[in-house]
């Protein structure tokens, strides 16, 4: 049996608006995505808005360095709403 593939999803909120660091927001963020990764996860999405979106992002290209398997998926807000 083909075993589904598993898609993780990024949501948070703007630097200012964190109750810690960005080192500490980073280091969580890289921590969890490599637990995900254990757990089968392969497919990471973020809409790439400023802090935790991007710093999930740019996490998760450092790990596709070590699981090639892993990919990235922007989906970026439609222009005309």
């Amino acid at each position: 049996m083909l075993e589904k593939e598993k898609t993780c999803a990024f949501t948070g909120h703007r630097p200012e608006k964190l109750h810690m660091s960005e080192k500490d927001a980073r280091a969580l963020l890289c921590r969890s995505i490599e637990n995900a990764i254990g757990l089968g996860y392969t497919t990471f999405i973020t809409g790439l808005a400023r802090g935790v979106d991007v710093w999930a992002a740019e996490a998760v290209l450092d790990l596709k360095l070590l699981h090639t398997e892993v990919k990235l998926v922007c989906a970026l807000p439609f222009p005309y709403f």
